[in-house]
């Protein structure tokens, strides 16, 4: 599937993998390919600036952890003390459904490559509580309205 994919869209999932390794997580997800987007000028202006995201990301991180008991100055203390990880880290299972669903929505256009727009287009129309949705609704958007837009620009750009 990655030889659809734009060299753009291809620098969001090296964008989304290295996020994933700033903040030492184990697995790449959607809330990574967010970022991954954030950061594609292709998309300025559509799409939440990478420090809005990440900045929103802590916040319901610091919660999460305050919510079991947990001092949220931790996540300082964590930061300082990250190491990077070697070899392959995995997708989760929503992010590879977010990376079908850019396949989806680039075919559902009439695209024979898959762009950034496409990744989009698939991040805003995750089912169900996702750490990218839990991002973008934090950040008060409109995911529907997002979505209408980011359609009207996937038209533009064919």
């Amino acid at each position: 599937m990655f030889e659809r994919f734009t060299k753009d869209a291809r620098l969001v999932v090296t964008h989304a993998v290295e996020e994933a390794a700033n903040r030492d997580d184990s697995r790449i997800g959607t809330e990574h390919l967010l970022i991954g987007v954030s950061r594609s000028r292709s998309l300025e202006g559509l799409i939440p600036r990478v420090e809005s995201i990440r900045a929103e990301l802590d916040r319901i991180d610091r919660e999460a952890l305050a919510s079991v008991g947990v001092d949220p100055g931790l996540m300082e203390v964590a930061g300082q003390a990250r190491r990077r990880r070697s070899g392959h880290v995995p997708f989760t299972s929503g992010a590879k459904h977010v990376l079908k669903g850019a396949l989806r929505a680039a075919l559902d256009l009439g695209h024979r490559h898959i762009g950034v727009e496409h990744i989009a287009l698939a991040l805003t129309a995750i089912d169900g509580p996702d750490r990218a949705t839990g991002v973008l609704y934090g950040l008060d958007l409109d995911l529907a309205a997002m979505r209408a837009t980011l359609l009207r620009h996937a038209h533009r750009a064919s």
